[in-house]
């Protein structure tokens, strides 16, 4: 059966929207999340409500960060905290939803095991935390205790950079290898990068389809001026998180 992989939506809901568009299109029945459903975007509460129907979904760093206190924040990043905080406690809403919200926020695993496959926001050593990026490749110490953690692939997201880590230790890009992998044994670590907040250099959404041996990469145009005039629009958001949208930083 094939599922769609989804991470980082960062309430960018055009993004999602447009994603779960292209999802539909392909009869796709299952989504799961690998979290940072909130943070920075201006419609976390949309996005929650999506990810609440989600096969499941993981907690991020920024479902962390709302749910205790995101001390390794920079500064933009903690005013788009504080201000997602307060729409999700907005007496414009009703008090019963804005409870199932942060239930569903706190109810939120960290980590996620599915046969030989692992699912995690940031890596398996520190699931809400840790980035892997592509220059972690030369690392060895590192990608060999990452490796030594994973029962045959793992999917993560947090770089908001997709691509495939592998225990010969290379990186593959998406463009490298035509936008598809298949595993055909050994290890790898497969990043799907981000719906609503692409830092490769690439606005377009990006997200995965896994059909248990083979991950296809997509990329989705989505209504980025919309989600920028929001951002613009809204005083408790920096506009620098509206700015990185049109470039893909």
């Amino acid at each position: 059966m094939r599922i769609a992989i989804v991470s980082d939506l960062h309430a960018n809901i055009e993004a999602l929207s447009a994603v779960l568009e292209h999802i539909n299109a392909q009869n796709i029945p299952d989504i799961v999340c690998l979290g940072d459903v909130i943070g920075y975007g201006p419609n976390p509460r949309e996005c929650i409500k999506i990810m609440q129907n989600a096969r499941f979904c993981l907690m991020g760093n920024h479902e962390e960060a709302v749910m205790f206190y995101g001390e390794d924040f920079n500064e933009k990043a903690r005013q788009a905290l504080e201000w997602t905080k307060e729409q999700l406690n907005s007496p414009d809403h009703d008090r019963t939803e804005n409870y199932e919200m942060w239930n569903f926020l706190g109810g939120l695993e960290d980590k996620h095991l599915e046969g030989d496959v692992f699912y995690v926001h940031g890596s398996p050593r520190v699931p809400t935390k840790e980035y892997m990026v592509p220059t972690d490749i030369r690392n060895r110490d590192k990608m060999n205790e990452i490796f030594s953690m994973i029962p045959s692939l793992c999917f993560v997201g947090h770089s908001h950079i997709p691509g495939v880590f592998t225990d010969n230790f290379r990186f593959l890009s998406p463009d490298r290898i035509g936008g598809t992998y298949t595993h055909q044994g050994g290890k790898a670590l497969i990043n799907v990068g981000s719906v609503g907040q692409p830092r490769d250099g690439d606005p377009r959404s990006s997200y995965a389809v896994f059909d248990g041996r083979t991950v296809k990469f997509h990329r989705v145009e989505y209504d980025v001026r919309t989600t920028m005039d929001k951002i613009y629009a809204t005083p408790g958001l920096p506009n620098y998180l509206a700015d990185r949208l049109i470039v893909g930083r």
